[in-house]
């Protein structure tokens, strides 16, 4: 299932923190296990295409490393450089579905679809960054 056919039949369950993590781990986890190429799109005062690995999915916690890939847009207002490579976590009892894409309650946005992440990642490569932008963050 995408994001957007979860958000469809499970909505009210997913977009609203309600503490049920037993119920997110079953309908979320396996978004992390179908994606393209181990990416996703992520947001966190940048945007950007990330590779994820060393992915656990438990019954608590997704946990990930990631690494930068492509960068299609970062904050006027950041002062230090990007990070090249970082952790992301999230407790499934407070992961969120925000329109087409995932967030832990109100830290980072990820967009898991494999369509969706081949997609970006073809614009970047053609250098249409802004078009890349409104697929994700343009939506919300």
């Amino acid at each position: 299932m995408t994001v957007n056919e979860l958000n469809e039949k499970y909505h009210e369950q997913l977009t609203l923190t309600k503490d049920d993590k037993e119920l997110r781990y079953y309908l979320l986890s396996p978004l992390f296990q179908n994606l393209y190429q181990n990416k996703v799109v992520y947001h966190e005062r940048f945007t950007a295409v990330v590779q994820l690995s060393d992915i656990s999915l438990t019954p608590d916690i997704f946990f990930a490393r990631a690494e930068l890939i492509s960068l299609i847009k970062s904050s006027r207002l950041r002062k230090k450089p990007l990070p090249k490579t970082w952790e992301i976590s999230a407790n499934w009892a407070y992961l969120t579905l925000n329109k087409a894409c995932l967030s832990p309650y109100s830290s980072w946005l990820m967009w898991p679809d494999p369509e969706l992440v081949e997609k970006v990642e073809k614009l970047i490569n053609t250098n249409k960054l802004e078009k890349a932008y409104e697929l994700t963050m343009g939506k919300l």
